[in-house]
């Protein structure tokens, strides 16, 4: 289900006003410093004549007043007018503003609210996590978004992984799900939060400890109550072309594949400071290290991961990685981004 996204009705306005909201969907619930430029201004243009009788409002074609501009929430509102408006659809336009005058208020509360809950979220994880901790909350979001399917519209950032601990592909990860009970327990005593948000916020704070991007996570999750199906994470001992089929089915190119491999950064497999979150994993990749006389193979990676520099496609965005880290940054936000939100079930309110 998308996530919800929010607009105000314009249908009391004169066919030549309008009000353009910009659109929320994009609205992230864990806000990063905002470097947005102050949005340009116009002047309403008026008619230098007025007819016999009395005054006619009429703003020039395509002319823009902003009504409201909240460049820190990324909302802004604009009143659009096109030719020619009669007094009284003025004075009609002028109500319907007095009625977003209202409306807006109630918009910026709610916002306050979630960057409340936002916080508390951010706020709990922090006094708890630390670089040792960081990879295995990193493989915690992965293990619980990792689930979806497509084509069983299945899976995903719900939180079921709680029910999934005693499962082969999950040991080890009851340790992360306790440090978080710890947390969600001293949330819930503020606000209500699932484990699917925590778990989603958790492997985004791990990463942005380690020295990561900053990435923005929306809130408003649903908990599911069972487990999901099994046999849905993609395998360790898989080669490239089953890598690549495995996360194809759940809506990830190869790319995709690559950049959020990256995220072996982390942890003990050998791909550089284990608790520094960089690009060293593919440049240790291209090394191919497992290949020496040193006894080091099983020390590097996964057999998965040894597999990505044996396909052509995989290599060529291993290679791009490698020498770009800053690329690798953008693109892992991105991807981790559709990834927690992969398969999740949203609140209407």
């Amino acid at each position: 289900m998308a996530p919800p996204s929010f607009s105000f009705c314009s249908s009391l306005l004169p066919s030549c006003v309008s009000i353009r909201c910009f659109s929320l969907r994009a609205l992230p619930h864990l806000p990063l410093p905002s470097n947005s430029r102050r949005s340009r201004r116009r002047r309403l243009g008026r008619s230098s004549s007025s007819p016999p009788g009395g005054s006619s409002f009429r703003p020039a074609a395509n002319s823009r007043l902003p009504l409201s501009d909240d460049s820190s929430n990324g909302i802004s509102y604009q009143i659009v007018g096109s030719g020619r408006c009669s007094e009284s659809s003025a004075r009609r336009s002028f109500i319907s503003l007095g009625t977003l005058a209202i409306l807006l208020p109630h918009l910026q509360v709610a916002l306050g609210v979630e960057h409340d809950e936002a916080s508390a979220i951010r706020n709990g994880l922090r006094s708890v996590l630390s670089k040792g901790k960081a990879a295995g909350m990193l493989r915690l979001a992965f293990h619980d978004a990792g689930t979806f399917d497509i084509d069983g519209n299945s899976g995903g950032m719900n939180g079921s992984i709680i029910y999934e601990l005693e499962r082969p592909e999950n040991a080890g990860l009851n340790k992360s799900v306790k440090i978080l009970e710890k947390t969600r327990r001293e949330i819930e005593n503020i606000r209500h939060v699932s484990w699917a948000d925590l778990i989603a916020v958790a492997g985004a704070e791990a990463v942005s400890l380690c020295g990561g991007p900053a990435i923005p996570i929306r809130l408003g999750r649903i908990d599911a109550r069972i487990a999901d199906p099994q046999g849905k994470l993609p395998q360790e001992s898989l080669d490239a072309s089953g890598l690549k089929s495995c996360f194809q089915k759940k809506g990830f190119s190869a790319q995709e594949l690559v950049v959020l491999s990256g995220a072996h950064t982390l942890g003990g497999k050998g791909f550089g400071n284990p608790v520094v979150f960089d690009n060293a994993y593919f440049k240790i990749l291209l090394e191919k290290p497992w290949n020496s006389n040193t006894g080091m193979s099983s020390m590097i990676g996964l057999p998965s991961d040894r597999a990505l520099v044996e396909d052509d496609e995989c290599l060529r965005w291993i290679r791009i990685y490698a020498a770009d880290q800053d690329k690798f940054f953008d693109d892992f936000k991105n991807t981790y981004i559709k990834l927690v939100n992969c398969g999740a079930s949203w609140k209407t309110t």
